[in-house]
């Protein structure tokens, strides 16, 4: 049995194995974008590309979301260690509402913000499922980020407690941009699972 990867950034990955995040370079230039046959693919505007002008990047992610095998947007979010939290939150909002529009969910990147987070999920009230990627919190702020409905990705680093409070069909497995294999960030997911 195939394991999925939810997010990773290797191109490389397996057609239909894994999601992969589009890199910036392809972002900026979505008429270069050339998908492998039955690759999955998610598109955003990271929050640290923010402290940049991101506008030509906001359109080439709008771009590139409308693609067939474009199943996720993101990963965009929140960093309160880069960039204007203020200019963060107006490109999620964008992303969100696309997110919502073409029925594709969300990954989120979330660095000392999750108030912020939890703020516009109030406001916003989504339909589509978010989900933050590389989850490492304490087992408290996944209860909180439970309760408010979201889903959670776990990588090769995380809190073991955290991850035991996740119900299935509410956590995902990711690289990310580890350099792991995913049956290695499985394997250690599954251990701190069956830990009593």
């Amino acid at each position: 049995m195939k394991l999925f990867d939810f997010h990773t950034h290797w191109l490389s990955a397996p057609p239909g194995e894994a999601i992969v995040c589009l890199p910036r370079h392809v972002v900026e230039a979505p008429e270069e974008f050339l998908p492998q046959p039955g690759a999955l693919y998610s598109v955003g505007v990271h929050p640290w590309w923010t402290a940049d002008d991101c506008e030509r990047l906001l359109v080439g992610a709008e771009v590139l979301c409308r693609h067939r095998q474009v199943v996720a947007i993101g990963e965009v979010g929140f960093d309160r260690l880069r960039g204007s939290l203020e200019r963060q939150v107006d490109v999620f909002r964008k992303h969100a509402e696309w997110a919502e529009e073409l029925r594709k969910p969300l990954t989120i990147h979330c660095v000392r913000a999750f108030d912020v987070l939890l703020r516009l999920r109030a406001e916003l009230r989504p339909t589509v499922r978010w989900t933050v990627h590389g989850f490492r919190g304490k087992a408290s702020l996944a209860c909180q980020l439970l309760e408010a409905d979201f889903d959670l990705s776990f990588g090769p680093l995380f809190n073991a407690e955290a991850l035991k409070k996740v119900p299935e069909g509410r956590f995902h497995v990711e690289t990310d941009d580890s350099g792991l294999s995913i049956e290695e960030v499985w394997r250690r997911v599954a251990l701190a699972k069956n830990q009593r």
